[in-house]
């Protein structure tokens, strides 16, 4: 069948398979909440809280997330909010493996997000479980400058993922001291905001299209922003405007982090400052594209999935 997802502030058609959804009980952090199979073949199931301490393996019990998607219903605010969980194949329970949360742009949602992000391949080819969480509205409350509903509301969205992230910690066998935000446009300024503000929680961050809106910025640690931004952007331009720039992101989180030394050039389309106090680095990818940047990202050797995983892998909490 044919589906229209909204991609930020566009649509596209693409097609897309039929699936269903079996909501089970689940502990949402002591909300409660239920969850349910995704839309592919042979996923959902029931899901069972886990070992969540240590960094060493799990109990038998957090290998019962299936392979595939997971739709899991949160209460959180006194709202019922959603979220969708890609566990890969490779995935048994036995060992404590990365999450990133991959965040979608103003009306869109989970299910597009990780349509077209990639961070599903890479999940795959890599290990680790990647969640899509769904805003209010189709918006994040993304700092002082974005986006939506979400924003002009004051929703705690910031709040929500850290609810999400622990919820997948009780679900599945996820390292503490591994975990990473990304996200597109809205979902970018979420990423921004989760470094601003949430660095006792993800060990790095990658915005995507998105200026930092977070006011004041005032992370409690050195931390990696992997940022990538495109030169025909008509909704978040390059050079700056209603959102900051591509240029003066860099600099603030170079700023931030204590950065030293002359950036250097990495896939050939990325500056990068990697003499950075506690070892963060800050890096900003510039790809001759428009607002949703993945696939001419990819076709200029510089997929967002490869490169932010290859700076992501080498940083945890310390």
């Amino acid at each position: 069948m044919k589906a229209v997802l909204p991609i930020g502030l566009f649509a596209v058609v693409l097609s897309t398979g039929c699936g269903t959804t079996t909501p089970v009980a689940a502990d949402a952090g002591g909300a409660g909440g239920t969850s349910g199979g995704g839309g592919a073949a042979g996923t959902g199931g029931k899901v069972v809280a886990g070992d969540d301490g240590g960094t060493a393996g799990c109990g038998s019990d957090s290998g019962s997330l299936k392979a595939g998607n997971t739709t899991v219903m949160l209460q959180f605010g006194g709202v019922a909010r959603d979220y969708i969980v890609y566990v890969p194949a490779s995935y048994d329970g036995s060992q404590r493996v990365p999450l990133v949360v991959d965040i979608h742009g103003l009306t869109s949602n989970a299910t597009a997000q990780q349509l077209i992000s990639g961070w599903r391949q890479k999940a795959d080819a890599t290990g680790f479980i990647v969640v899509y969480p769904n805003g209010l509205n189709a918006s994040w409350n993304g700092g002082s400058l974005c986006c939506g509903m979400s924003q002009m509301t004051g929703v705690d969205d910031e709040g929500f993922i850290r609810a999400v992230v622990a919820q997948v910690q009780q679900d599945a066998c996820i390292d503490p001291k591994r975990i990473y935000a990304t996200g597109l446009s809205n979902g970018g300024a979420m990423s921004h905001l989760l470094a601003c503000r949430a660095a006792d929680l993800f060990a790095a961050s990658a915005p995507v299209s998105m200026g930092n809106g977070t006011m004041p910025c005032q992370p409690s640690r050195p931390l990696s922003v992997i940022m990538f931004r495109g030169t025909t952007d008509p909704l978040v331009p390059y050079a700056g405007g209603m959102f900051p720039g591509a240029q003066a992101d860099f600099d603030q989180w170079s700023q931030l982090d204590h950065c030293t030394g002359t950036p250097s050039t990495t896939h050939g389309i990325c500056s990068t400052n990697s003499q950075c106090a506690g070892g963060a680095e800050v890096t900003l990818c510039t790809i001759n594209a428009g607002h949703v940047l993945y696939l001419q990202a990819a076709m200029q050797g510089a997929p967002v999935p490869d490169v932010v995983w290859e700076a992501f892998q080498h940083h945890t909490l310390p």
